[in-house]
């Protein structure tokens, strides 16, 4: 054979099939983890607030419920502990939901977004039930020691949590994501 030379290799270059994903933590995600902590702050605050008055809060609920419910007797003492556990569960959830999503987000994981939409919807239900729970006993409830701000703080948590938390489907934000 003449030559021994093996044929000339032809030329090979790889192209990725999809554009390179951003490493570049946008803008928007420093926003959504803002609002997220403050959320969160807002959560803490109104629970500790409505701790450190607790019996005389519980009483107010009480009293009220029974002067619209004469017939309900003992019964509405329960209904007033069983609403304030499972506001502080309601409470727990966004805390938890909100940290979470917000690291993850953070992150770059796209179950940040997730976690922190789950977040947003529990703490809009957690303020209307919170408001429809004290919203009767509100003038009883400045009396007793729980300042008119604290009644507002829930509303205001889940209307930023809302915001912050529809800021990150933005198109820079799922570009972020993996």
């Amino acid at each position: 054979m003449p030559g021994d030379t093996p044929p000339p290799r032809p030329r090979v270059a790889v192209t990725p099939m999809r554009p390179r994903q951003t490493t570049e933590r946008p803008g928007t995600v420093r926003w959504v983890v803002l609002g997220w902590i403050v959320t969160v702050a807002l959560m803490i605050v109104t629970v500790l607030v409505i701790a450190a008055s607790l019996d005389d809060i519980r009483a107010v609920l009480a009293a009220d419920l029974i002067r619209e419910h004469p017939e309900s007797g003992t019964a509405a003492g329960r209904a007033v502990d069983v609403s304030l556990l499972v506001g502080a569960g309601v409470a727990l959830l966004v805390v938890v939901l909100g940290v979470t999503g917000a690291v993850r987000l953070w992150s770059g994981r796209r179950s940040g977004r997730t976690l922190l939409a789950f977040g947003a919807l529990v703490a809009t239900a957690g303020a209307v039930g919170f408001h429809l729970t004290v919203g009767p006993s509100s003038e009883g409830l400045g009396d007793a020691g729980l300042p008119t701000p604290v009644l507002w703080a829930p509303a205001a948590a889940a209307v930023i949590a809302l915001i912050v938390t529809g800021a990150a489907f933005t198109r820079a934000v799922s570009a972020f994501l993996r």
